[in-house]
Parts: structure tokens; C-alpha cells; sequence
């Protein structure tokens, strides 16, 4: 791709027999960053431009985004895409890593990351679960609710959801904007950005296939998911830093309160009244600063489990 605010070489790695696209730029202790729906590593081009002259700094299209490949039938699941990026690990070589993560790729990232805390040094989650939703009355107590989950499920809806996403290209032109408090920033170029890896019909299939990956019961594949990677959060020493849009309407504090609990080797919360779901774009002159310091202070690594935990891969 070439793009004024992605200036980054295009590399290209075979997992499992598809082609996944990542950047790697700048050398030192590896930061891997994963993207969620419907965005792709563009969304961390501050990150990169800003860290990398004192750290590796990796990011990864997950398999239907950005520009890694799009298969017709490909296993756009949370499992696949857990399995994909230890391969992509693996083939990198990639240990010590400080994984930062956001949306749909807080749950690939921590579902990879919990079975392999060994290759773990650090966490940096913003916007995000790795646990299943609370109970219906821990919902309709909760303030501020996470009202925006209500706007992503009637595109489960067999027919609504392929006109929106896929044919109008709706979650990338409507949601993803929704999504940004400082929208002022979303100019055509920045949009053009996003838009560029997402022309045609197929190309946004796993917008959808995530959308209708969102679990509304305890039997859904995604719930027991959630349970299995909660489970090994608990109580996990690793150092922890949560950075948190506070106006995001689909992850609201309630999720930022439940990873302090879960993850008692956390730094302070930084928490930013002005952002919103995307933060990287919001507000990325708060978030680097914040990333750079918590490297410099958390040099220890972790004490490695002899046994990675085991999830399922099936489901």
C-alpha cells in the first residue's frame, strides 16, 4: 500500500497456507499490535511512526483485513485467528513480547497470549473484553451500559447484515466513525486509509463474520471462548498497563474495572475522557507517551508457566 500516513514496507509471512500482511519497523523490544473489526494495522500508524526508533514495533492484519488475504471460505472464527497468530509468532520468532491490543483483537491477542505467557513480557489493553458479559442484572445496573452492542446485533439478521456491511459498506463508512470522538480527524485521507483495503463486496466479509461472532447467551462458541481465556487471566502477574477510552459506548468502564480486578500487576489506569472506541485515533499523542513510560518501568519480565494453558482450538 501506498499511503501518505502509512509509509511502512509492506511484508507478507504463509501461515497455514494464507498470506498474512504485517509491518515491522524499528528495532529493539518487539511491540506486537493487533487491530479489531473493521479496521487494520493502519490503525496503529502514530504507534509505529512514533515508537519505532527505540522499539521493534509489529503489527499484523488478522486473515480478511487490511491486506492479508481474503478467502471466500476462510475461518474467520476466534479460534482460527488465535491459531493463525501463534503461527505468525512462530514463524517470526517472536519472544518477550509486549502485546497490545484493542476490540477484537484483545480476544485473539489475549486468547493467544494466555497459552503462551511464557513468550509474554507485557500487556497493554485498551478497549477490549477477555471475559464473557455479566449477568443481565449486572447489565441493567451498569452506568454508563454498553448501549453500542445494541446497534452491531441486528446485523446477525440473515440479509441486513450482507446489504450493510457488505454491500454498503456501512461499518467502516458509519460505525467506524461512530466510534471516534475527535472525528475532525477522520479527513478524507485518513478515511481513504481505512477504506482503501475494503473496495469490494468480498473484501468485507469478515466484518460481518465478526459482527455475528458477538455472543448474546452462555451457549454461543464465542461466550465459552471468553470463559476459557478469563480463566487464565486471573490472577496472571504479568505487567499490565490498561489505557481506556472513557466515551466508548460498546466498551464502557465496566470492562476496564473487571481487567484491574483480573490483573492485579497493573500500572494506574490511564483513562481519556476525550476518546472513544478507536483511541489510536483520538487520541494517540496521550496514548505513546503512556506505552513508552510503562516499557521503561516494567523491565522485569514474568516469572514463564512450565505448562501453557490449553484452549481449545475447536468450536
Amino acid at each position: 500500500m501506498t499511503h501518505p500516513e502509512f509509509p511502512f514496507e509492506s511484508r507478507f509471512v504463509s501461515v497455514d497456507g494464507q498470506r498474512l500482511h504485517y509491518v515491522d519497523e524499528g528495532r529493539g523490544e518487539p511491540l506486537l499490535m493487533l487491530h479489531g473489526n473493521p479496521t487494520w494495522s493502519y490503525l496503529y500508524r502514530h504507534f509505529i511512526r512514533d515508537l519505532r526508533p527505540d522499539h521493534r514495533c509489529l503489527a499484523l492484519d488478522h486473515l480478511g483485513y487490511g491486506y492479508s488475504e481474503k478467502p471466500p471460505h476462510g475461518d474467520y472464527s476466534m479460534r482460527a485467528h488465535i491459531m493463525r497468530l501463534s503461527g505468525f509468532v512462530s514463524k517470526l520468532g517472536l519472544k518477550d513480547l509486549t502485546l497490545v491490543v484493542q476490540d477484537w483483537g484483545g480476544i485473539i491477542g489475549l486468547g493467544w497470549a494466555v497459552r503462551n505467557k511464557h513468550l509474554v513480557k507485557r500487556l497493554v489493553i485498551m478497549n477490549t473484553t477477555g471475559f464473557p458479559l455479566p449477568s443481565r442484572q449486572t447489565l441493567l445496573e451498569m452506568r454508563p451500559k454498553p448501549w453500542g452492542l445494541l446497534m452491531l446485533y441486528p446485523l446477525k439478521i440473515p440479509g441486513l447484515g450482507e446489504l450493510f456491511v457488505q454491500g454498503a459498506n456501512g461499518f467502516v463508512k458509519a460505525l467506524l466513525p461512530a466510534g471516534i470522538h475527535h472525528r475532525e480527524r477522520l479527513d478524507s485521507q485518513v478515511m481513504g486509509g481505512y477504506l482503501d483495503p475494503y473496495a469490494t463486496w468480498s473484501s468485507r466479509r469478515a466484518h460481518l463474520k465478526s459482527v455475528r461472532q458477538i455472543p448474546i447467551s452462555p451457549r454461543h462458541p464465542t461466550w465459552r471462548l471468553l470463559q476459557e481465556i478469563g480463566a487464565e487471566l486471573d490472577g496472571w502477574q504479568v505487567p499490565t498497563q490498561l489505557i481506556w477510552g472513557m466515551r466508548d459506548p460498546v466498551f464502557v468502564p465496566w470492562f476496564l474495572e473487571e481487567f484491574e480486578r483480573r490483573l492485579p500487576n497493573h500500572a494506574p489506569s490511564v483513562k481519556i475522557d476525550d476518546a472513544s472506541h478507536f483511541l489510536q485515533d483520538d487520541r494517540p499523542d496521550r496514548i505513546v507517551p503512556v506505552i513508552r513510560a510503562f516499557m521503561q518501568s516494567s523491565a522485569q519480565k514474568p516469572e514463564a508457566r512450565v505448562a501453557p494453558a490449553q484452549i481449545a482450538t475447536g468450536g
